[in-house]
């Protein structure tokens, strides 16, 4: 599972090199090869490829495969997509498309979520989101739910869009 931050850098040839405490996490569970995209907010998204194949298959067995909303998702995360596999340096290639959307280039910022996933960030664009759009109140009330469900109901997380904090039902 990855959690943190760590500072990294695109090279002049557009390579990512992993932070080292997300690589051998990554290479230990998860193997060499990565599927990197964009879609929402103009950072890369990194997921293990064994992760991102979970979620297609989630996609094609779904039966809303030719929703058009789910078209237009798998169209953008195309367009910036690319399988890649760790070099033995720790690098990845990001194509010149998926640089020039997330402004990748110079100091960027890996995030480690723990769904199996890095998020990597422009620092200056994330800064200025950050800063723009601070953590609140409500957001921070909405995650306490969850997690408040979770550990004093049956151990089974809500699912998003069932409400305040999940499971339909108010906080008490």
């Amino acid at each position: 599972m990855f959690r943190g931050s760590a500072d990294a850098k695109i090279d002049e040839k557009g390579r990512l090199k992993i932070p080292s405490k997300f690589r051998s996490i990554l290479a230990d569970q998860f193997g060499s090869k990565v599927f990197v995209t964009s879609y929402g907010p103009p950072s890369m998204r990194l997921y293990p490829l064994t992760e991102w194949m979970k979620v297609e298959d989630v996609l094609r067995k779904s039966g809303w495969g030719d929703d058009p909303r789910v078209t237009q998702f798998l169209r953008t995360v195309d367009l910036y997509g690319d399988e890649q596999e760790v070099d033995s340096q720790g690098r990845i290639l990001v194509h010149s498309r998926l640089r020039k959307h997330t402004r990748m280039e110079g100091d960027v910022v890996v995030l480690g979520h723990p769904t199996n996933l890095l998020e990597v960030w422009n620092e200056g664009l994330l800064m200025d989101i950050q800063e723009r759009e601070p953590l609140t109140d409500e957001t921070i009330r909405f995650v306490s739910n969850i997690l408040r469900e979770v550990r004093n109901g049956n151990g089974v997380p809500p699912r998003p869009g069932d409400g305040p904090g999940g499971g339909g039902s108010t906080p008490g």
